[in-house]
């Protein structure tokens, strides 16, 4: 499914709205956001926290790789994951990513999934490719 977002708030929307058929179970707990830097994977990863009901700030991992989300009133965990800094897959496995995944209360999700694709290939996941228009518009493309 594509969708042009045509401002930051429209890109967060749509996050939520994932976000929750996470929650329902009509979506799986991997979510791999892929595209150019600027393209949207931070923004759609605030909307995506916010309709969780996360309420303190969102930044990207960049530095720290991993943050952790607690969703109020549930027994669920966003792990957010920025891999732009990493190189081999080793890296991620390091973190026991694998041992997260298999909880089916955590949902993970992960900035610049592209540069391990080999680790993702046989495991359920949504990817969501984001692609720059303009300043401000993207062609989101959600691939279950």
């Amino acid at each position: 499914m594509e969708i042009i977002s045509r401002s930051s708030k429209e890109t967060q929307s749509i996050a939520s709205k994932i976000a929750q058929e996470i929650l329902s179970n009509k979506r799986s707990n991997v979510i791999l956001l892929e595209g150019e830097l600027g393209g949207g994977k931070t923004t759609f990863s605030q909307g995506f926290l916010a309709g969780l009901g996360v309420e303190q700030p969102v930044t990207s991992p960049t530095f720290v790789i991993m943050k952790i989300y607690l969703i109020p009133n549930s027994d669920y965990k966003v792990y957010h994951l920025d891999l732009y800094r990493l190189n081999q897959e080793w890296e991620v496995l390091d973190l026991e990513i694998m041992d997260i995944i298999s909880n089916p209360k955590n949902i993970i999700l992960i900035e610049w999934a592209n540069k391990t694709p080999n680790l993702w290939k046989s495991l359920p996941h949504t990817k969501i490719l984001f692609e720059v228009i303009n300043a401000n518009e993207r062609n989101i493309n959600i691939n279950p």
